[in-house]
């Protein structure tokens, strides 16, 4: 018998990666998704990046741009726009997903959002000081799992962030539990536990930034079955532009 707490990765579809779901629905599961990221630690962990590379990275103006990729309701980007803000930055936040519902209410926040294919991103080569992804990469597996992580790498012009969940029943069985108590969105119900079951090791995250050696990659682990992939632009390669090139269209 194995008594693992490291389960195997799923690669089961997602209820909200499925197309025609009602927008009302959509929208409600992005409500939840924002007491996610507050109460369950994803934005505490994206501050002390932020901090990082604020203290790290040499940005040499005071503008800054931001992109976030599968952003949903774009609530992650808006509060670190406002943490880089608090700095006497310029900022422009872009907040990037498929869904329409999710472009709509990152609009609502006031920002710049992009409906696009995340593994096209209609930006230029490092055109983007910071670009994240927050609880997205474990919806792909292989090639385009790869092909993500490659086209934010493309982009970005200082440093990529990949914060996303740490694969552990104890995990699992964590959020279970909170999404029971703590909300009736059936897409959040199901889709919360499988989106543990198709995290990562700090090991199988790690492997992500391998081809790309024009990055200096670290995993770090937070509280909250959390784990980050950082990578930074090795020193003498960042190319400041006047500014973002959006090829959306």
């Amino acid at each position: 018998m194995n008594w693992s707490l490291i389960p195997d990765r799923r690669d089961a579809r997602e209820l909200m990666d499925a197309p025609g779901l009602p927008a009302d629905e959509v929208a409600d599961a992005y409500r939840v998704l924002q007491r996610v990221n507050r109460q369950l630690g994803n934005l505490r962990s994206l501050n002390r990046e932020i901090e990082r590379f604020l203290n790290e990275d040499d940005l040499g103006a005071v503008r800054v741009s931001l992109l976030d990729v599968g952003s949903g309701s774009g609530d992650i980007p808006r509060a670190l726009s406002e943490r880089l803000e608090v700095r006497k930055l310029d900022v422009t936040s872009i907040a990037l997903d498929h869904d329409s519902t999710a472009a709509r209410l990152a609009r609502d926040r006031g920002l710049h959002a992009v409906q696009a294919d995340a593994l096209r991103l209609p930006f230029a080569d490092r055109s983007i000081d910071l670009v994240t992804a927050v609880k997205f990469a474990h919806h792909f597996t292989g090639e385009k799992l790869h092909g993500l992580v490659a086209e934010m790498a493309r982009v970005a012009r200082h440093r990529v962030i990949v914060l996303d969940i740490r694969r552990h029943w104890l995990a699992y069985w964590g959020f279970v539990a909170w999404s029971r108590v703590c909300t009736r969105n059936r897409l959040v119900r199901y889709d919360g536990p499988l989106s543990v079951l198709r995290g990562f090791t700090p090991e199988e995250l790690g492997t992500l930034g391998g081809p790309h050696r024009e990055f200096d990659w670290t995993v770090r682990s937070y509280a909250g079955f959390q784990l980050a992939l950082i990578g930074r632009l090795r020193p003498g390669l960042a190319v400041r532009c006047a500014g973002f090139s959006d090829r959306s269209g």
